[in-house]
């Protein structure tokens, strides 16, 4: 509990943290810049806030889209040509291995068949991850290990 004496040093430090605070802003000399750039400090801050809930928003908004886009694509079927497929396999590739170009991709009927070079662990997952492509029937997993030998 506190006491009286408390409670009066309490109010004098208060007293005297307002009137430093009211002296450094009223300050005849410098007074004015310094409220000037407190308020352009408030005024970022306030503008960075609504910036990045405006960002936080649109990510939220994106994630939301593309996952009611991947709920209604895994209910249809799907009769994809080749090349729509070999696009579908680049993009997928894109997102697995760093240097998707050195892969040469081709379809023929659903099935499809890679080609290039990649370290046999890596040549595994990225035919594993093609096989889950929508419209892929079969992967021929063609890929060689740099060294020489078949990956797969």
């Amino acid at each position: 509990m506190e006491t009286d004496r408390q409670k009066q040093t309490m109010t004098l430090l208060a007293g005297a943290g307002i009137g430093a605070a009211l002296m450094y802003f009223l300050d005849p000399d410098r007074g004015a810049r310094r409220r000037h750039l407190v308020a352009d400090q408030a005024v970022g801050m306030l503008n960075t806030g609504q910036r990045e809930a405006g960002k936080a928003m649109r990510n939220a908004r994106n994630h939301a889209q593309g996952l009611l886009a991947e709920s209604r694509n895994r209910f249809r079927s799907d009769t994809a040509n080749d090349e729509r497929l070999v696009a579908r396999v680049r993009a997928e590739l894109g997102r697995q291995v760093e240097r998707a170009s050195d892969i040469d991709v081709s379809v023929d009927g659903g099935t499809v068949t890679l080609h290039g070079h990649l370290p046999p662990a890596d040549a595994t997952r990225v035919a594993d991850t093609i096989r889950r492509v929508r419209g892929v029937r079969g992967v021929d997993n063609r890929l060689m290990d740099p060294a020489g030998s078949e990956a797969m």
